[in-house]
């Protein structure tokens, strides 16, 4: 198959971003299909996001060409003519669109001609659909990627519910488009492992912006009033000193280490030795960190009705809460109270879970429902 995938969010030149999109269409390329890629980049909303801008021009990357296109309006512009004049919708079976400006985008190119269109929905397109800002232009053009799409491609089945809700007629064309991990790291045999018998080993790993709700774990920790745990902040961000401040004003140094921004080599090393993740991110897509840390048989806890849930089941092979400092604590008293034959459970349960969402079948799975 030939598929035109366009997004902003594809990493360029050693940019900084999610990769779910690039290892789905890495895959895809080595399960043999013929991939171009259009990144969006309205530059605005590059610069607000602290990406740095790369040159206009058609790159090639990992065997994928990327035409590279920038803009400085999402709303006024001629695709076609920062384009190859002979590119043509027609060399390709199907487009596919990820996040609000690639559907943007989609919509520009399908203008002058039509193949089959896949249309995504990320937790950024809902925000788009509800938030009233955007409701005098851009709402109402993300509807019309919707209604034009020939599937929609949900990227976790919380988004799959909320889209079908807020446009029902859509329902018989959805699809839950979910990521996955390297094949590879789930050769090595997964056994559940137990907590270390001196200190509860905890581990977090996110852009440190308010969001994510670092300051929730710091602050549920503070007060389950017990000095046997180690928490690991992984990731960097503008909440970073706000944060140090916190842990400071808390007197948790000795409990609370702040890794910085690492490898993801290093990030599985740090997994490895943690007994639980914790992220409870708002507006969460679907998160790769989740499935990196079952991967290391840690016992998660995430946020309830947002990003993995449905693929976590509470109280099964997670805990998933509402992202308050109460019930956080509750959670990890919870956890830290299991027995041996509790935990043995969950983490095989846990270990059941990961070992179906390889990034193979997330591939195959994906070009299934739209052929």
């Amino acid at each position: 198959m030939k598929i035109l995938f366009v997004t902003d969010l594809y990493p360029l030149n050693g940019e900084t971003c999610a990769k779910a999109l690039f290892y789905i269409v890495q895959e895809w390329k080595r399960q043999g299909h013929e991939v171009d890629v259009i990144k969006s980049n309205f530059i605005f909303n590059t610069l607000i996001r602290g990406r740095k801008i790369c040159k206009q021009k058609i790159y090639n990357e990992n065997g994928i060409k990327i035409y590279n296109l920038n803009f400085h309006t999402p709303f006024l512009f001629n695709v076609y003519n920062k384009l190859p004049k002979d590119f043509s919708l027609k060399n390709y079976d199907v487009i596919i669109s990820h996040m609000p400006s690639g559907a943007l985008m989609a919509q520009k190119l399908l203008k002058r001609d039509k193949i089959k269109y896949i249309c995504a929905v990320h937790a950024s397109d809902i925000v788009v659909l509800k938030d009233f800002k955007y409701s005098l232009y851009f709402r109402n053009k993300l509807k019309k990627a919707y209604l034009s799409a020939d599937k929609i491609a949900a990227r976790s089945p919380v988004l799959q519910k909320e889209i079908e809700q807020i446009i029902p007629s859509i329902e018989d064309k959805t699809f839950v488009a979910y990521s996955g991990l390297n094949d590879e790291i789930l050769q090595k045999e997964l056994k559940p492992k137990f907590f270390n018998e001196k200190t509860f080993q905890i581990a977090t790993a996110a852009s440190l912006i308010k969001r994510k709700n670092i300051d929730v774990i710091i602050k549920a920790l503070k007060l389950c009033n017990r000095d046997d745990f180690h928490l690991t902040i992984m990731g960097d961000g503008n909440q970073k000193r706000n944060l140090e401040k916190l842990v400071k004003k808390l007197k948790l140094e000795k409990n609370i280490t702040f890794a910085g921004k690492l490898s993801r080599e290093d990030v599985f090393k740090n997994l490895s030795q943690s007994d639980i993740f914790v992220l409870l991110s708002d507006n969460e897509t679907f998160g790769l960190a989740y499935l990196e840390a079952m991967a290391e048989n840690n016992i998660i806890i995430a946020k309830k009705n947002d990003g993995i849930d449905g693929i976590l089941k509470d109280g099964q092979n997670a805990f998933l809460i509402n992202p308050n400092v109460i019930e956080l604590k509750n959670c990890f008293e919870k956890i830290f109270s299991m027995n041996e034959k509790e935990i043995e459970i969950i983490k095989q349960n846990t270990i059941d879970t990961i070992k179906e969402l390889t990034l193979s079948k997330a591939a195959q799975n994906y070009i299934k429902n739209i052929q």
